[in-house]
């Protein structure tokens, strides 16, 4: 017998904290009922990096079919997706408390179940809104997973799906510790194009110690790899835009390193990535 697979489905794994914007720290897996679904129907599971596929057999029984006849039957699969990458809350922008009892619920079926959603989450990125209580799901889990993902294959099926995070914004902090440092003449932090994205100096007490801080005038979203530069300068004159540099590649935030220093050098419920120089 001769086989032909066509793909009926893409699901894609998108973060904007890559530089290519490819996440592979999913692994998807179906359900066991779904994976005796695929069995009975003439499907199969592929996963690729960043990613996973449903294909089909085109001659199945004996007959040839086509995409548009397979889903002119509804069918509805579930699969369950674990997080491999450790770091991943650390970088990525999804606020709540208590995850250890939810689960990220994603699904396609609209509340006409008529119609399908060009979308498996609430908005344009995961957000909290996609969070659902573990115990609020009908099959037991013993092992929680990272999300739930519920596709309907019914008419009007789009070809691709894409889970899209997005990165977290922090106020950036440059710390400076040395004295050398902080005896410079009007220091300034300034980006590559001469303009101060970042306030101050302020002096910054903490843990029996102080620094010169310059906080950045913004929020500002982690990346992989960035090609935005700050440098640090003194005799910085506003007015003429003269400076000297002092370092001219200050170092990135390193999103492990986020803090919540809760005194007056912080504001309310604000995330600051504390980035020390010496």
């Amino acid at each position: 017998m001769k086989y032909h697979y066509e793909v009926l489905l893409n699901v894609s794994f998108n973060h904007t904290y890559f530089s290519n914007k490819l996440f592979a720290g999913l692994a998807f897996t179906p359900s066991s009922s779904t994976q005796l679904l695929f069995l009975n129907h003439g499907l199969f599971f592929k996963t690729y990096p960043g990613g996973f596929r449903i294909v089909f057999d085109t001659n199945f029984n004996g007959t040839t079919r086509s995409r548009e006849d397979l889903i002119s039957n509804i069918l509805d699969c579930r699969f369950n997706a674990s997080l491999t990458d450790s770091s991943f809350y650390n970088y990525t922008a999804v606020e709540s408390t208590d995850i250890s009892k939810k689960i990220f619920h994603f699904y396609n079926a609209a509340a006409d179940e008529t119609m399908l959603r060009t979308s498996v989450h609430t908005g344009d990125f995961v957000s909290a809104s996609d969070f659902k209580l573990i115990n609020e799901f009908a099959e037991p889990y013993f092992v929680k997973p990272f999300a739930v993902l519920d596709l309907r294959l019914a008419p009007g099926l789009p070809e691709n799906y894409t889970i899209s995070f997005k990165a977290k914004e922090t106020i950036w902090r440059y710390v400076l510790m040395s004295e050398d440092l902080q005896s410079l003449n009007n220091p300034a932090i300034l980006d590559s194009t001469g303009t101060e994205p970042f306030e101050g100096p302020e002096l910054l007490k903490f843990s029996g110690t102080s620094g010169l801080a310059f906080k950045s005038k913004q929020a500002i979203s982690f990346t992989e790899t960035s090609t935005q530069n700050f440098q640090l300068v003194e005799n910085y004159d506003s007015e003429t835009g003269r400076y000297k540099v002092v370092m001219r590649a200050l170092p990135k935030a390193n999103p492990e390193m986020i803090t919540l220093i809760k005194n007056e050098n912080t504001l309310e419920n604000n995330n600051y990535s504390e980035i020390f120089i010496n």
